[in-house]
């Protein structure tokens, strides 16, 4: 089965999204974790946990479409001659 680039792409475009909210929400509540109040706080967690939901959703549909724990290979038994 050849595996889709674009939909590789996709994955890994939601994956980086999560990541970048993740790491940006963490950034401005350090830099402003004191002077904000008890909304803004709130905002900045629920930018964290959308952040992780999209990380954990692009990794869960990427395992679906690769199966990378289907084919791996065997150190037990030897590659072929012209295996590179």
């Amino acid at each position: 089965m050849q595996l889709s680039r674009l939909t590789l792409y996709a994955l890994a475009m939601v994956g980086g999204l999560g990541m970048t909210l993740m790491i940006a929400s963490a950034s401005i509540g350090v830099v402003f974790g004191a002077d904000l109040d008890a909304e803004a706080t709130h905002g900045l967690g629920l930018l964290l946990v959308a952040g992780l939901f999209l990380m954990v959703l692009a990794i869960g549909f990427w395992l679906g479409w690769v199966r990378p724990f289907q084919r791996f290979d065997d150190i037990n038994i030897p590659a072929e001659a012209e295996h590179h």
